[in-house]
This record gives structure tokens, sequence and C-alpha cells, in this order.
């Protein structure tokens, strides 16, 4: 063997992998923060009443979202389809929440609480991928427990719908999702460094859909404690 060819799994190596793989993740997450950031100002200052009179209009935004989350195996990797469908995606989830943030901000103190909600997750997910990213112990094992965790969840809210629960549940029930929701992002933050190079929109819509179901169960959580 020759020692002095190129070694693909030495250290240097890899840390140049990852640390390309890791800003294109990046830049495609910040790209997702910004048009959901977007979104929510066209929604709350242009669509809010138009929601509110066609609830229809919100399950069709809904549609289209897992329509893109479940096709992105197909479009993830087509450029530039992968960044017009991630954008897309994006923007349109900013506005589903437009109405919740409308809604608060009706409210004495609502928007301080928006804004304690983005703070409170913008830590916590910061801390999520740090230790995701850097600890040494294998979290693979920890995604039984999070998909089972997850179904949990959809099956609750799902019967919730039809069966109200009081504000004791929803305390617990949006705890137990800031949890789930920390959990995934320590697990994706981890995981980035097992993706092929040209799924970086993978990984980047993975550490999207953890901030923002982290933020809206952090929000959640506020509201019950501010109503309890």
């Amino acid at each position: 063997m020759n020692n002095n060819s190129p070694n693909p799994y030495s250290s240097t190596h890899k840390v140049g992998i990852h640390t390309t793989f890791f800003g294109k993740v990046m830049a495609f997450f910040a790209l997702a923060i910004a048009a959901s950031a977007a979104g929510v100002f066209l929604g709350y200052q242009y669509m809010l009443e138009f929601f509110f009179a066609n609830a229809w209009a919100m399950y069709a935004l809904f549609a289209v979202e897992l329509v893109i989350i479940f096709t992105s195996g197909r479009w993830s990797t087509k450029t530039p389809l992968n960044r017009i469908l991630f954008a897309l995606f994006a923007l349109i989830t900013g506005v589903t929440i437009a109405p919740l943030v409308g809604v608060l901000a009706s409210t004495p103190g609502g928007l301080p609480l928006v804004t304690k909600a983005l703070a409170i997750t913008a830590l916590t997910f910061t801390g999520a991928g740090l230790f995701g990213a850097t600890t040494k112990i294998d979290l693979s094992g920890l995604r039984g427990f999070l998909v089972v965790g997850l179904v949990g969840v959809i099956i609750t809210a799902i019967v919730g719908i039809f069966v109200p629960w009081n504000n004791t549940f929803e305390m617990f029930f949006s705890g137990f999702g800031v949890l789930l929701f920390t959990g995934f992002a320590i697990y994706d933050f981890q995981k980035i460094k097992q993706y092929p190079e040209d799924r970086y929109v993978d990984a980047a819509l993975a550490l999207y859909l953890d901030i923002f179901n982290l933020f809206i169960y952090v929000l959640r959580l506020l509201m019950a404690l501010r109503s309890d």
C-alpha cells in the first residue's frame, strides 16, 4: 500500500467535506427561515381576512405542504427546482401560521409572548444543534423513540380535534412536543454527517421542520401557562 496516496477516510479529508456540506445545509436552512418570515409578513398583512372567511384555503395550503414534503426525495437534488420548492415550502409554512400570529397580536401581551417563544426556540435549537454536532455519543438508537413519539403526537392531535382537552393536558402535551422536537434537532444535527453530498436540501428540510415544530410547541406551552 502506498503511504503517500491520499486516504479518503483521513480526518483532514472528512473535515473538508463536512464543512462544505454543512455550509450548504445551513445556507438552505437560513433561506427557509427568511422565506418563513416573509410568509408570516405576507399572510399577516394581506391574507388574514381571506383565511378567516375561507377556512378551506388553509387546508389547501396544508395539502400543498404535505405534497412538497412527501415528494422531496424526487426533487431535492435537482437544481434549481430544489431551491424553488424548498423556498416555496418555507414561504407557505410562514403564511399558514400568520393567522395564529394575528390572533395573538390582537390580544394583550400576545406579541411579547411570540417574541419570548422565538427567543426560547432559538436558544433551545442552538443548544440542541451544538450538542448533536459535537457529541461522541451515537444517537442512532434515538430514532425509534422519536418516531414513536411523533406518531403519538399526531394521533393525539387528531383526537384533540374531536375531543377537546383541558389546559392541564395542553401543558403536558405541549411540553412533550418541546422535548420531542428538541430530541429531533439533536438527532438530525448528528445525522448531517451521514448524508450523501447531494442531499443537503434533505438535511436542511429536516432541520427546518425541527425548528418550526419546536417553535409551535414552545408557543403553545407558553400560551397554556399564561392561561393557567
